[in-house]
C-alpha cells in the first residue's frame, strides 16, 4: 500500500533538506529586472565568500591565459574578464553545488542533474530563451527524488531496487505505487516553497510529460533529460524519460535531421567541466 502523503506533509518535511540557497532566487530576479545593474550583481556575489573566491579564481585563470601575471582581487575587473554570462553561471552552479554537498545524495544523482542542466542550457541557445533559467531547471528537475531519499529513505531504497530489477518499469508509476505521488509533483511543491519563478516550477513539474508543453522552458527541460539519457551521461539510468515529445522539439526549434554532433559534443564536454564544481 502506498504512503499517504498530503501536500502539507511534503512541505513540512522539506525542513529535513538543506536550506535552499537564496542567491539563486536573487540572481534569477535580476534577470527579470531591467533596472538591475552590474554593480548590483557584483554586490550580490560579494555576499557569499565561496562564490566570490570561485569567480576570482576563474578570472585569474583567464588573466594568466592572457599573460597577465597579477593576482586579481577586484570583482569589477574579474567580471570584465569572464563576462556577465559566465558570472551568472558560476553563481548558480557554485550555490547549488554547496546545496548538493549538504544534501548527502549520491553522486550519480547530481552528475545526472548537472548533465541535464548543461543540456538545457545548450538547447536554450537554439530555442532563444534564458540559459540561466534553463540551467536551474535542469539542475533541479529531479529534486523531488532528493525529498524522497531524505524523508523516506527505506521506501526510496526499495523503489530503486524495483527499478533496477525491472528495466521496463516506468519511474512515475513506480513512485506513485510506493509514495502515492511522483517526484515531479513533489518537486513542484518544493520549488513553490522555495519561491522559485513560476516558469521554473512548471518545468520541474512537467519534465516527464509527453503532451504538448505549455512553454519553451518545459520543453527544454524535457528534451534535455531525454538527450542526456541517450548520451548516457551521469549514469542515472533509473530516471530515464523513455518518450520524447515531438512537439517539445518543434517548440524549441530542434531538428533531428540536422547534424547535431557539435551540440552533443558541447553537452558532454561541458557536463564533465561543470561536474568538477560539484564533486
Amino acid at each position: 500500500m502506498p504512503l499517504r502523503l498530503s501536500e502539507s506533509d511534503i512541505v513540512r518535511r522539506s525542513a529535513l533538506l538543506p536550506a535552499f540557497p537564496t542567491v539563486v532566487n536573487d540572481l534569477l530576479q535580476t534577470l527579470d529586472d531591467d533596472s538591475a545593474t552590474i554593480g548590483a550583481l557584483i554586490q550580490l556575489v560579494g555576499r557569499d565568500p565561496v562564490i566570490t573566491a570561485r569567480v576570482l579564481s576563474i578570472a585569474n585563470a583567464a588573466a594568466m591565459g592572457g599573460r597577465n601575471q597579477r593576482d586579481l582581487r577586484d570583482m569589477q575587473v574579474a567580471v570584465s574578464l569572464i563576462g556577465l554570462a559566465k558570472l551568472r553561471e558560476i553563481v548558480l552552479t557554485v550555490a547549488l553545488a554547496e546545496f548538493s554537498r549538504e544534501s548527502r545524495m549520491g553522486s550519480h544523482f547530481w552528475a545526472h542533474s548537472v548533465a541535464v542542466g548543461v543540456a538545457a542550457q545548450e538547447l536554450a541557445r537554439i530555442g532563444h530563451l534564458s540559459q540561466d533559467f534553463s540551467l536551474v531547471c535542469g539542475l533541479l528537475h529531479d529534486i523531488g527524488q532528493l525529498w524522497m531519499a531524505r524523508c523516506h529513505p527505506l521506501e526510496f531504497q526499495l523503489l530503486r531496487m524495483s527499478l533496477e530489477q525491472d528495466d521496463g518499469l516506468d519511474i512515475i508509476d513506480a513512485e506513485r505505487q510506493v509514495f502515492g505521488v511522483d517526484h515531479c509533483a513533489i518537486g513542484r511543491l518544493l520549488a513553490t516553497a522555495w519561491h522559485l519563478p513560476a516558469s521554473v516550477v512548471a518545468a520541474i513539474e512537467h519534465h516527464h510529460d509527453i503532451q504538448p508543453p505549455a512553454d519553451k522552458l518545459v520543453a527544454v527541460t524535457h528534451v534535455a533529460e531525454v538527450v542526456v539519457n541517450a548520451l548516457d551521461l551521469g549514469g542515472q539510468q533509473n530516471s530515464r524519460v523513455s518518450n520524447l515529445a515531438a512537439s517539445a522539439c518543434e517548440l524549441i526549434g530542434l531538428n533531428w535531421n540536422d547534424d547535431l554532433g557539435y551540440l552533443f559534443g558541447r553537452i558532454e564536454a561541458r557536463s564533465h567541466y561543470l561536474s568538477r564544481i560539484f564533486f
